[in-house]
């Protein structure tokens, strides 16, 4: 069997028709999934964009070790035991961090989508409408941005239009080979949020407020709910471009007849907040403010057709990034490394499949950065827990989904159980000592 994975940077698992179809339309993915298996508790483990594709690359759960850079000399790498196999591997990206951390070294060929036009702008003659203390960064990754995009006139001149594009043509030129494997990978749903505004206006229509387009990664009283719902519906307009353009590539190998025998998953690196929990941005900037990864963020969206009769509809066994790699592998009949992430392969063959009893996601807290507490999800229940004086959360998600009524004071022994569930685990991983007795001891 040949495959497929396609990755699209910070799409929400609820922005997807097939997951909650009252906000986003998404008509071309929703059409696949109604052939795919829909995965309903899927979760990032190393988080954000490239530990989850570090993860699953190497089937590895890694950041109780590290964070973000591309993974170790001697852990297996999904593409290069692929090609070790005899496939014939590409990678087509417009997402530049995979490229910066090494992870297209592990490929027959690549394809970075760039800029291809010099118009000489530069970033520090874009003008910000709001205040640039609105915005992350005081603005800086705001006006390169911009700078990059402001020569956009067309539809096709938008990245992830380019990459799909680009991505249709690597099948053509490859498809007839025996054996072959794609990852496909775009940032456009990542900030700044700017489609063409006749996507915007699909949710937005009339609006004439301030432009409000990339998150603050704070908390959101900045916004007034004008505000904040525009740029909500500019987050939602990328993703229906996105799903236009994801269209024209499932339609692509449809024509080409390619399901019959190659699987294709699609998924994404993780969410982000847009007013849920009073936040905006998928994490925070003040180091003395680690976030929450609650579902908002930390769910992912995972589709996977496979050609099994016998293939269900949806999975509610708990998954994570690192299963992609067994997967891949166990689909394409390559044999497995040990790994921490699981096959769904026989769960798509309509076998018993029990997943995980746990899933631990967070950013490598000695890293900086991107200050996160550490979220353990189970079946049932999500927990939370951090440096002090953070108190851990617990969150029954059967009965608040939202998650917003913190039963900890009340469930002490199941807090107690979640907390040297994750002392083991970061033990097991290879943690050091003081990270442990930092984030997982509480001490």
């Amino acid at each position: 069997m040949n495959a497929i994975v396609l990755c699209l940077d910070t799409l929400r698992w609820d922005a997807l028709g097939c997951y909650r179809d009252d906000w986003v339309q998404t008509p071309n993915i929703d059409h696949y999934a109604q052939k795919a298996t829909r995965l309903d508790a899927a979760y990032c483990a190393s988080f954000p964009t490239v530990p989850m594709r570090v993860d699953a690359y190497t089937g590895a759960v890694n950041w109780p070790r590290y964070g973000w850079r591309g993974p170790d000399d001697d852990q297996p790498k999904l593409p290069q035991v692929l090609r070790e196999a005899g496939y014939h591997t590409g990678l087509v990206l417009d997402t530049g961090n995979n490229v910066g951390a090494g992870l297209h070294k592990f490929y027959d060929e690549h394809y970075l989508i760039t800029k291809e036009v010099d118009d000489g702008l530069k970033a520090e003659e874009i003008v910000v409408p709001v205040p640039l203390e609105h915005v992350r960064q005081q603005a800086r990754q705001y006006k390169s941005q911009r700078a990059e995009w402001a020569h956009f006139k067309h539809e096709t001149d938008w990245f992830v239009a380019r990459t799909m594009l680009r991505a249709s043509q690597w099948l053509e030129d490859n498809a007839h080979r025996d054996k072959w494997f794609l990852w496909v990978d775009t940032f456009e749903i990542h900030e700044d949020y700017m489609p063409p505004k006749y996507y915007v206006a699909l949710y937005d229509p009339g609006y004439t407020g301030p432009d409000y387009t990339f998150p603050n990664y704070g908390y959101t009283d900045i916004y007034t709910p004008e505000t904040l719902h525009h740029l909500r519906s500019c987050y939602a307009g990328e993703v229906t471009l996105t799903d236009r353009w994801v269209g024209h590539l499932l339609r692509q190998v449809e024509l080409m007849g390619l399901f019959e025998d190659t699987c294709v998953i699609l998924t994404s690196d993780h969410g982000m907040y847009l007013g849920e929990h009073n936040r905006c941005g998928k994490h925070t900037v003040n180091a003395a403010d680690p976030w929450p990864i609650y579902d908002t963020v930390g769910r992912l969206p995972i589709l996977a057709w496979t050609p099994f009769e016998n293939q269900p509809q949806t999975l509610g066994a708990l998954c994570q990034a690192a299963d992609l790699m067994p997967t891949v592998l166990d689909l394409c009949g390559v044999d497995l490394p040990p790994t921490t992430g699981k096959s769904w392969a026989p769960a798509l063959r309509g076998e018993p499949f029990a997943g995980h009893d746990r899933v631990y996601t967070t950013f490598h807290g000695h890293q900086g950065g991107m200050p996160s507490q550490i979220t353990v999800t189970t079946p049932t229940h999500t927990a939370l827990f951090g440096r002090r004086p953070h108190e851990p959360e617990l969150y029954d998600r059967g009965a608040d989904p939202d998650q917003l009524n913190n039963l900890a004071a009340d469930r002490y022994d199941l807090v107690a159980s979640l907390r040297a569930d994750l002392v083991a685990f970061m033990e097991g991983q290879g943690a050091d000592d003081e990270y442990i007795r930092a984030y997982a001891k509480g001490e």
